[in-house]
């Protein structure tokens, strides 16, 4: 078990408050392409619903993180540093939902350089939010909007490839947070490589750990379940013809002992065609009922191939495998 402890360091750099505007978005319900045989590689999971949004907003797009607010809202961040703002039950229909801006450098010449969002946690003590950021081995943390934001070094993450980091990110419920690698190792039978701090991170000692997630895989989201495991969304890329896919992991992180990587349970399999697309923000919220609301949205890539989808599953927790 490796320690290192990191000081409490952090660099200011540039925020600019962008108004918010309203942007108008079409929702299109598409669950009715769906087949059972789709429904059935969901496992514990029940399709809810499935969405097709689009909007002409240059806001819109792009997103790789899906954050629940305290109002029963959801924060969608995109990697192009933008965000839109939406609040359950979604009904079809073209409306408007609030969009705006969050982070950007300092200007570079005669414009401004956006940070890559890659994952986005809020955290309950204080409503901050930290942002995980690609090609980056900083952490930001904006206290609340319209203040600065601040950077705070993870020496620990300079390892990692520039263009597969911190894409998973998530706090626990004691306090302790765990960022996963995108592409660390990922070639290696499933094997990738995972970080748990002890507190905040960038400020407070982190362990380095091994978790072997399916062959093939890389994680690109997650967040505990109510009963304190992981849950792991996981992305792969396959051609011929050319899709993406998902999968839906278990990890136990009381089971972690430093000695060995960690391993993961597949619980669902996001890969038939009327559903696969390029999900990357993961978002999990009690439902009514006891039983857990897990929320999808994808990235797009502003590609002419693919769609923003935002996806809604209900899992009961009694479906799951026994904690040991």
């Amino acid at each position: 078990m490796t320690l290192l402890f990191v000081p409490l360091l952090w660099l200011t750099w540039g925020w600019q408050a962008l108004p918010v505007q309203n942007g108008q978005v079409r929702i299109v319900s598409i669950i009715d392409r769906v087949t059972q045989a789709d429904r059935a590689a969901l496992g514990p999971f029940a399709l809810e619903q499935v969405w097709r949004l689009s909007s002409g907003n240059k806001r819109f797009g792009g997103y790789s993180a899906l954050v629940p607010l305290p109002s029963g809202q959801f924060l969608a961040v995109s990697d192009r540093n933008t965000w839109f703002r939406f609040a359950p039950p979604v009904q079809a229909g073209t409306i408007a939902l609030p969009m705006g801006r969050m982070l950007v450098h300092r200007p570079q010449k005669d414009e401004l350089e956006y940070f890559d969002t890659e994952a986005a946690v809020r955290d309950p003590l204080d409503g901050s939010l930290w942002i995980a950021l690609e090609d980056d081995w900083h952490v930001a943390h904006i206290a609340k909007q319209g203040e600065a934001a601040r950077f705070y070094p993870v020496p620990a993450l300079r390892d990692w490839p520039e263009n597969g980091g911190a894409e998973a990110m998530t706090r626990l419920a004691d306090g302790r947070w765990v960022m996963l690698c995108e592409t660390c190792g990922g070639g290696r039978g499933g094997l990738h490589l995972g970080l748990l701090f002890a507190g905040y991170p960038g400020t407070s000692a982190v362990q380095k750990f091994g978790i072997v997630l399916p062959a093939g895989y890389a994680p690109v989201d997650m967040a505990p379940l109510p009963d304190g495991r992981l849950l792991i969304l996981t992305r792969a890329f396959a051609m011929f013809p050319a899709h993406f896919s998902n999968r839906l992991v278990l990890a136990d992180l009381a089971r972690l002992d430093g000695k060995r990587p960690l391993a993961t349970r597949e619980l669902a399999r996001i890969e038939g065609s009327a559903l696969r697309e390029n999900y990357e923000g993961l978002a999990i919220r009690p439902a009514p009922d006891g039983q857990v609301e897990v929320w999808l949205i994808s990235d797009a890539n502003d590609s002419a191939f693919q769609e923003t989808r935002l996806m809604q599953l209900r899992l009961d927790s009694a479906k799951l495998p026994t904690q040991k």
